[in-house]
């Protein structure tokens, strides 16, 4: 898989039954996005989905992973 904010191979960590992506890159290290948020994620410039997983990032707690929603975005 590719990953969906930079676009280098990265690798899928998501389980059968989760609605979303969870995504684990060399580059953006791992990261959640929700189903609903996957297709809107995607539409954004690299640099938009960048700031986006920034941001998430921040918000995330110590230890947890950066979930991107679609109040993310």
């Amino acid at each position: 898989m590719l990953c969906s904010i930079c676009g280098a191979p990265a690798k899928s960590l998501t389980p059968g039954d989760f609605d979303g992506l969870i995504v684990s890159c060399p580059h953006c290290n791992d990261y959640e996005v929700a189903g609903p948020a996957v297709n809107q994620l995607l539409r954004l410039a690299l640099s938009q989905r960048r700031e986006v997983l920034l941001r998430a990032k921040r918000q995330a707690s110590p230890g947890q992973r950066p979930i991107i929603t679609n109040d993310s975005l």
